[in-house]
């Protein structure tokens, strides 16, 4: 018999807290809304006090959308479906003699069965004495016995302990990747401004991101670096791609640096679907390349920290095994148009056949090192994804 995980009471709870969150909010928003006489008198205060009450509407409107992008989560939550299901008597009383034969007593057993249709396993367990059974054996055990690849969840302890204790066990997902690098810092600096980072999220979802800092050197580079932090820990929490971004903009037009600005170039990819999300604020171009087929991907907005309401430019692709994802740095572009042109770039990237993504995102930058000579004016930064079926 299946049973909802949140029962009718707790989805109702959850959606109460989603109506307080989204009326604070509006109250955030529309707080300071002032009449038109009221608005002749503050024309006639010092003027440090108008820029002093302008900041503070910025940050009431950067901590209303942090109240709604909750308002949000906690609506999905309670309108998330999932099953809870139990495994037959038959497979359970063979999955309890088989453990116990290692020296693993089983306590409760179940499943639930996500959107898409994948399993995560849940099951409770503890050893008979001090042993050493880690969870990739007993993934190995439940593999054989549901004839599917199951592997721990990245939050699962390694090892089995002696107390009860709970452990998930997922799906492998049907596809994996491998992110390769390279860079050169400009010729004046020591530090490449240019920041990137690839982690794993939510449900067998993975985000490579980019960013591209305002100048060089230090400057640059806390605030990249600070972007693509924020954009991690925000992904990691929850929140969608596109709240993320409207977040750090405004984290970064009410901040103190008078040229704190940011590319951000975040590709999301959903390892289960083989789905490639991305999203694009001022960054440089992407390219798919499949085989010897190379789509660009562009934007044309502004950077983070620029305008008060971001444009990001969101675009999906399915992938397919053997694909490559090139990301680049604004300096990779620049040092093309010193040579045969941005516009070559798709052609030249077609003609490589090297297969690790690490040493196609040297040759990469090889190449366009000869374009403009070796004469690094901008930082310069290459990253390649590939993109394969777990089988392979």
């Amino acid at each position: 018999m299946e049973t909802t995980i949140l029962q009718d009471y707790g989805k109702q709870r959850l959606l109460e807290y989603a109506d307080s969150f989204r009326e604070l909010a509006d109250s955030f928003q529309n707080f300071g809304i002032k009449t038109e006489e009221e608005k002749s008198m503050q024309e006639e205060e010092e003027r440090h006090l108008i820029l002093w009450e302008r900041q503070l509407s910025e940050q009431r409107c950067i901590f209303a959308g942090q109240l709604q992008e909750m308002s949000r989560m906690l609506t999905d939550i309670a309108k998330e479906e999932r099953n809870i299901e139990k495994i037959s008597e038959k497979k359970y009383r063979q999955l309890v003699r088989e453990m116990k034969a290692e020296g693993v007593l089983v306590g409760d057993f179940f499943y639930t069965r996500a959107a898409d249709g994948h399993r995560e396993y849940s099951i409770q367990m503890r050893t008979v004495r001090p042993i050493s059974v880690s969870a990739e054996d007993v993934a190995g055990l439940l593999s054989v016995l549901f004839d599917m690849r199951l592997v721990p969840h990245r939050n699962c302890a390694f090892f089995l302990s002696q107390e009860w204790a709970t452990y998930l066990f997922q799906e492998e997902p049907s596809f994996h990747i491998l992110t390769g690098s390279a860079k050169a810092i400009k010729q004046s600096e020591t530090v490449s401004g240019d920041c990137f980072e690839s982690f794993e999220y939510g449900e067998g979802n993975v985000a490579i991101l980019l960013s591209d800092g305002m100048g060089a050197g230090e400057s640059a580079l806390k605030s990249s670096s600070m972007v693509v932090d924020l954009t991690q820990r925000f992904l990691e929490a929850g929140f969608s791609v596109n709240a993320a971004m409207r977040l750090i903009n405004g984290v970064l037009l009410t901040g103190r640096t008078e040229h704190n600005t940011s590319t951000i170039d975040c590709c999301n990819i959903d390892l289960y679907q083989g789905i490639c999300h991305f999203c694009k604020v001022g960054a440089a171009p992407s390219f798919l390349k499949r085989d010897n087929l190379v789509e660009q991907i562009s934007s044309r907005n502004l950077p983070l920290g620029l305008v008060e309401e971001p444009e990001s430019e969101f675009l999906t692709r399915y992938l397919e095994d053997g694909d490559y994802i090139i990301m680049l740095s604004d300096g990779v572009v620049d040092a093309m148009n010193q040579g045969i042109g941005e516009a070559a770039l798709p052609e030249v990237i077609s003609r490589f056949q090297t297969r690790n993504p690490n040493e196609l995102a040297g040759d990469i930058l090889t190449y366009v090192l000869r374009q403009c000579k070796g004469e690094v004016r901008d930082d310069m930064t290459v990253l390649v994804t590939g993109f394969w079926e777990t089988t392979r």
